[in-house]
């Protein structure tokens, strides 16, 4: 075993450019799909026919004052441009006591831009309408003002736990994505590299010298598992530290997840290794459907995405949804080992299962 695993790293150290690739992969596709998951909505806003820019600015701070919006004045002309060539998806008209929105096509940032502007515009407009039946102006709005700050019921809201309700990570679930979908694919060429030793007649040559078959499954698999194992560490790392997303506190349970994971697709390789004769039919096969597992299983949109019953029912076979589930309970939930412990028994069954299956498939085609 130590021999075959020595093997396998003498060829890693002499090419290891595909496990740093991945890592690389992991690390920019999370910094550019998951650094804007929460951005605040960009909208640009001109002056309609007869507003002045004192007035402009006015509405521009109350529809502001939200925080999920970013109204910017800027030049009509421009405004509009940004818009006919597609780099912006909307731009805002500002009337006197209206608006119009000019957009190209429709997007579900233009339905919320519009709630928005139709909640502050009917609140101002209202406010404008009791203050013209008041005698002193100044004095009814710092009432009100003092009143919102101040109102007589307040609402609370707490986790079911009776903690705090924290906001949901989509940046830190597709961290997790890629890295898993990733490792994936690292595990599937280094298993490969079994099958293509099978083909070009190596694997049957080594057996013949006093290394048995058992320790040449327990070299490949076990390397294999290693390099998973290390490649998601080390994506994990560097996020924690050099980028400071937060992991939480239990990087135990994160390591007994990568562990698991890894060793579960090390599993479903070795059935593949079973039910494909060549290692080109294998990579044809991890190149078509392992990009498409992250999608089935939802782990690029937000929980609940997915509503379509035969796709839940798909995922529930698919190793990532499982550690996808795992890795952001502790990470975001701060989830313990009791809470978790079901998708990592469906890890632990997959694995099972796969390694039987595929084992016993690999030893029925070599007799």
């Amino acid at each position: 075993m130590r021999s075959v695993f020595l093997a396998q790293w003498m060829k890693e150290k002499r090419s290891p450019y595909l496990v740093l690739i991945f890592c690389a992969l992991s690390i920019v596709a999370t910094l550019l799909f998951g650094s804007n998951i929460d951005a605040k909505i960009k909208v640009d806003a001109f002056l309609g026919e007869g507003v002045m820019i004192e007035e402009a600015e006015r509405w521009l701070e109350r529809l502001n004052s939200s925080g999920a919006f970013v109204f910017k004045l800027r030049d009509e002309e421009k405004a509009l441009d940004e818009v006919w060539q597609g780099r912006s998806s909307m731009a805002v008209r500002l009337l006197k006591d209206d608006y119009r929105i000019i957009a190209a096509m429709e997007n579900m940032n233009i339905s919320l831009v519009q709630q928005h502007m139709q909640s502050v515009y009917m609140d101002e407009l209202r406010m404008n309408a009791v203050v013209k039946q008041v005698k002193d102006e100044e004095l009814f709005r710092k009432e009100l003002s003092d009143y919102l700050v101040h109102p007589p019921l307040t609402l609370q809201s707490a986790a079911a736990s009776g903690g705090e309700l924290k906001s949901y990570d989509m940046g830190l679930q597709l961290l997790f994505t890629f890295t898993l979908f990733l490792a994936m694919l690292t595990v599937g060429f280094k298993v490969n590299a079994m099958t293509a030793e099978k083909v070009s007649g190596i694997w049957n040559r080594v057996i013949l010298s006093p290394v048995t078959k058992t320790q040449m499954y327990l070299g490949h698999l076990s390397y294999s598992t290693l390099i998973g194992i290390i490649q998601m560490t080390l994506v994990f790392f560097i996020f924690k530290y050099v980028f400071g997303y937060d992991l939480g506190d239990q990087s135990g349970l994160l390591a007994i997840i990568i562990v698991l994971y890894i060793t579960t697709i090390v599993a479903m390789c070795m059935l593949l290794t079973g039910l494909l004769r060549k290692p080109e039919q294998f990579t044809g096969i991890l190149t078509s459907f392992v990009p498409i597992m992250p999608l089935i299983s939802g782990a690029y949109m937000p929980p609940g995405t997915i509503k379509n019953e035969v796709l839940q029912v798909i995922a529930q076979f698919i190793p990532l949804k499982h550690a996808l589930d795992a890795f952001v309970g502790v990470a975001i939930y701060q989830h313990g080992l009791e809470d978790i412990y079901l998708p990592l028994a469906k890890l632990i069954l997959m694995c099972v299962i796969f390694f039987g299956v595929g084992i016993n498939l690999v030893e029925r085609r070599s007799k």
